[in-house]
């Protein structure tokens, strides 16, 4: 099965993303992403894929991943059923693969840290004891912001390079899913979008900036989003508007067209299907109204 290509979206101010995901089964799919990722399981048990290593996960399970490391954790099935009571939970770190290059690698004191990332390209499974160490302050790292957040996970990736028991998951052979031509051709289409989604973006541009064709950019981009490109581009948009509803003093026509909707009632349309509410009722909301 072919591995996903999943963009994530870093807050202009952060060089983190830290989430914590409360569930009733883990849903994302096999996929793979050019940032390093930190998984802490707090509830829920299952199987846990990385690349061509299988292994069963529960509670307490930490995992650091390299970049373009396809994997997924699947749930054990009596997670499933819509009537299931189950809970699964886990705190998720992910930071760019440049974060050595541009942020560590000066630092004589960061050499454990680098080592530890460098390590990490096949994947790494921590030790039980080590996991009970920093699950303290995994748990409490999504209530952290700004620098502190940022130093609380240089702390917890210092302790874990100590960690002599931590194991090495997919096997030395692994072929990493993208290679570098693929992945510098999403990131040219992905970086393409983000600075240009408020104006209209034709399928033929973006496919020449792919350099495919329309049909097969199409089938191309759907293959490994799970999404067409205008529903992306839709989501992209309709994401930034969310945001200048409850942010800044605009009305409800300026955002639709700061957004790239030059129709106003197309918008209305969009926003509804995406929020299950009127940009009017979104706004009023975000505003305590």
């Amino acid at each position: 099965m072919k591995a996903l290509f999943e963009k994530l979206m870093f807050n202009e101010q952060s060089s983190l993303l830290v989430r914590r995901f409360k569930l009733q089964y883990f849903d994302a799919p096999w996929h793979y992403h050019p940032e390093y990722e930190l998984t802490y399981i707090v509830k829920s048990q299952g199987r846990r894929f990385v690349g061509d290593h299988v292994e069963s996960f529960q509670a307490g399970d930490l995992v650091l991943l390299g970049p373009d490391l396809p994997h997924f954790w699947r749930n054990d099935d009596e997670f499933y059923p819509r009537t299931s009571t189950q809970e699964a939970e886990s705190v998720v770190v992910q930071f760019p693969s440049t974060f050595t290059e541009r942020g560590l690698a000066l630092v004589p004191e960061a050499t454990a840290v680098r080592q530890l990332l460098e390590r990490a390209r096949y994947g790494l499974r921590f030790s039980s004891a080590m996991s009970q160490t920093v699950s303290k302050q995994l748990e409490e790292l999504p209530q952290l912001n700004g620098l502190n957040q940022l130093l609380s996970l240089l702390a917890i990736l210092n302790q874990l390079a100590t960690d002599q028991d931590a194991q090495l998951l997919a096997s030395d052979g692994y072929q990493l899913a993208p290679g570098v031509a693929e992945t510098e051709r999403m990131k040219r289409v992905l970086e393409f979008v983000l600075l240009n989604f408020r104006e209209e973006i034709r399928i033929e541009q973006i496919a020449s900036i792919a350099g495919m064709a329309p049909a097969a950019f199409c089938r191309y981009f759907k293959n490994r989003t799970r999404k067409t490109f205008v529903e992306y581009l839709n989501e992209l948009r309709i994401g930034h508007a969310r945001k200048l509803l409850t942010n800044i003093d605009l009305s409800i026509g300026q955002v639709g067209m700061e957004c790239g909707y030059n129709n106003s009632s197309h918008f209305h349309r969009q926003f509804k299907l995406s929020t299950g509410m009127t940009p009017f009722q979104y706004q009023a909301l975000g505003r305590g109204k």
